[in-house]
């Protein structure tokens, strides 16, 4: 009697980790199925691909070509209509607004590798390309990493870096890539069940933000574009390597590089944010003796799009003088 229950027991679990094993897969297959559309049919036409020598970054300007130049970096899986709230507000303001797809998200190329000093690099070359002698530099949460690198390294080209709610993964310990996630499959189906799974969106959206009601459709739908484009999960898999893993080359991976920092510096900060928590803005603060902080009450981790007024006049502020 027992050997038999044993035995069906057996046999129930090997068919449910079938079944598991094939939904999973099968997630990764209806990535594939859905990512068949290029980039000329996705992309808004208010952008336009710049140039590198590492590749082709898209870029959404807008303002007087005279104006100020702001440099956008945006977060993970986020791309840059995202800002498009902050885009108007500052050029309305006669800032040259330069938002940016930053590799593999959007409808940028990707790259071969995804350090913060080789993104960092490309947006100095994207600059170089549009002849922006300087800029003021704002990152939001990842891209907050990639910003404070090219302010470290091209301190000469940086007027003023502002960093909202910022991902640097400066209070945890260096860590790697998980040995189980190093097989590229592995990531590939990791991401085609979160990041690319259209059915995930609002509900990751959700998860970053406080004010719930704040996960609109047109910003769903803004998140979702991308997802069609050929290739899509395959190029954030191989981004995922190097967001696991510490980068240990970058100058902003360094908590004693932030003394460096000679631009002014702004922290803009939801206070509710339960991703990047006011804590680490404390920290970052102590880090950066002439950072300033503006906190947002009660707002959570993309105060950008859960009140954009209210986070439009904080950054205007945040960008000095112009």
């Amino acid at each position: 009697m027992v050997s038999s229950i044993l035995r069906w027991s057996a046999r129930f679990l090997l068919i449910l980790l079938i079944l598991i094993a094939a939904i999973v897969a099968g997630f990764r297959l209806a990535a594939s199925l859905r990512e068949t559309e290029d980039r000329n049919s996705l992309a808004p036409a208010s952008g336009h691909l710049v140039e590198t020598p590492r590749g082709r970054m898209f870029v959404q300007e807008k303002g007087p070509a005279d104006g100020a130049a702001v440099v956008l970096f945006h977060g993970t899986a986020a791309w840059s209509e995202l800002w498009r709230r902050s885009i108007d507000a500052l050029a309305a303001d006669g800032y040259h607004v330069v938002a940016l797809d930053l590799p593999p998200f959007g409808f940028s190329d990707p790259l071969p590798s995804y350090t913060r000093t080789a993104v960092a690099t490309e947006v100095n070359e994207v600059l170089d390309a549009l002849k922006i002698d300087s800029a003021i530099i704002v990152g939001h949460s990842f891209g907050a990493g990639a910003a404070t690198e090219f302010a470290l390294r091209f301190a000469a080209r940086t007027r003023r870096l502002v960093l909202v709610d910022a991902a640097l993964s400066l209070t945890q310990p260096p860590s790697d890539t998980p040995s189980l996630l190093e097989p590229a499959f592995v990531r590939e189906i990791l991401v085609s069940l979160t990041v690319t799974n259209p059915l995930a969106t609002k509900f990751l959206l959700h998860s970053l933000i406080e004010k719930k009601e704040r996960a609109l459709p047109e910003y769903v739908e803004i998140l979702q574009r991308p997802l069609r484009r050929r290739g899509e999960t395959a190029n954030i898999a191989n981004w995922l390597y190097f967001f696991l893993g510490t980068d240990r080359t970058a100058k902003s991976a360094d908590r004693s590089a932030y003394a460096q920092l000679r631009c002014p510096t702004v922290l803009i900060w939801g206070e509710k944010d339960t991703v990047t928590p006011i804590e680490q803005a404390r920290d970052l603060q102590k880090l950066v003796p002439q950072a300033t902080l503006a906190v947002l009450p009660g707002l959570g981790h993309i105060p950008q799009i859960e009140d954009p007024d209210a986070f439009n006049e904080v950054l205007l502020q945040a960008l000095g003088p112009h």
